[in-house]
């Protein structure tokens, strides 16, 4: 294993769009949602692990969450799992571990991963990873993964791609980013082929990373380079952190950083791929019966059902009838029968049972 490659895991979300099973107190990550007897955090260590060294793989995480991490992951050196000391989107985590990646090695190059995604050919994931790695370490690019499309969905973010990079198959110039369009843009961005679904994985060189960064924001700039300073002196770095966390904008790294460069490229990857943060994605990746309903770990009498998916805590069973499209997930003291596809609905209900029941309940 060649050790200039480094994985960071972001596992801090609370992953509300896939509630009531993904709670406050253990979010999705750290959830078995496949029903294949380990969590979304688990297997995505060990899809990295299997080709990048175990000591070289960050996990950035909530303080809340750590004792989690710990349980899941128990062989995790303490070093290596960042602790966020707030929520504020990807960017300072991702900062902060580029930080580490560079202290550690001054030539690393680092992938940035979710925690909550499906892959299923482990084979050309790792062949696409390395040829990723090795790239943004010989040249001096931010790199984003594109899967083609298979339909036009509207939960998923997109890359528009430009010329081929010459004498790098698959590689192309970025032209744009869009987060997740509107119905009728889908589908423009689907027949046209030239746009790919966002991955959310990204490589970068340690140095290459920190200097858009700072080319982006000038008050990125200031307290990215405090913090180096003290990194580099070895001296504690929480106030630092702190601000830097505090201070960085809300956005996603797409917006921040990558749309404000000039040197983003996307590799066209052949391995299969889905963001598992809906109940929708949930089952469209599982296996489905002939009326394509989906049943996780639970017993259940269907009806005239259809592309439904059923979660309910053992021992419990469910007896539904006439539903075409709908999840039935208990977990706890909440149960929650809803449109599948209905996404802002799901974030909705959290938001109302937080309010008006109480924190208990999400």
């Amino acid at each position: 294993m060649d050790r200039r490659n480094y994985c960071v895991i972001l596992a801090g979300g609370s992953g509300s769009r896939l509630w009531p099973m993904s709670r406050e107190r253990k979010p999705k990550q750290f959830i078995d949602v496949l029903g294949t007897g380990k969590t979304l955090l688990q297997m995505t260590f060990e899809r990295f692990a299997g080709f990048i060294d175990a000591d070289n793989i960050i996990i950035v995480t909530n303080e809340n969450y750590r004792q989690l991490v710990k349980e899941q992951i128990p062989g995790i050196k303490y070093e290596n799992i960042l602790m966020e000391p707030m929520r504020r989107n990807t960017v300072p985590a991702v900062t902060w571990a580029a930080l580490e990646v560079k202290r550690r090695c001054p030539e690393g190059r680092f992938i940035v991963s979710p925690s909550d995604q499906n892959i299923t050919d482990y084979e050309a994931f790792q062949e696409d990873v390395l040829r990723g790695l090795d790239y943004v370490g010989a040249h001096d690019v931010q790199l984003t993964m594109g899967a083609k499309p298979s339909r036009p969905e509207v939960s998923y973010g997109y890359i528009q791609m430009a010329d081929e990079v010459e004498g790098n198959a698959h590689i192309y110039k970025v032209r744009s980013f869009t987060e997740k369009p509107a119905d009728e843009f889908a589908k423009i961005f689907f027949e046209s082929g030239e746009f790919l679904w966002n991955t959310g994985l990204f490589l970068w060189g340690a140095d290459t990373f920190l200097d858009a960064l700072k080319g982006a924001s000038e008050e990125f700039a200031i307290i990215v380079e405090r913090v180096i300073e003290k990194y580099d002196d070895g001296e504690y770095i929480a106030d630092q952190l702190m601000e830097l966390f505090t201070k960085c904008p809300n956005m996603s790294l797409e917006q921040s950083v990558l749309e404000k460069s000039d040197n983003v490229d996307v590799m066209l990857c052949h391995f299969g791929w889905a963001d598992l943060g809906t109940w929708e994605a949930v089952h469209d990746a599982l296996p489905q019966s002939d009326m394509g309903n989906v049943v996780i770990d639970s017993k259940s009498l269907l009806y005239d059902c259809k592309d439904c998916l059923i979660k309910l805590p053992d021992g419990h069973v469910a007896v539904v009838q006439g539903l075409d499209g709908y999840v039935v997930v208990e977990e706890g003291n909440v149960l929650v029968i809803c449109k599948k596809d209905d996404q802002k609905n799901i974030r909705k209900f959290v938001n109302d049972a937080q309010l008006n029941l109480g924190e208990e309940f999400v």
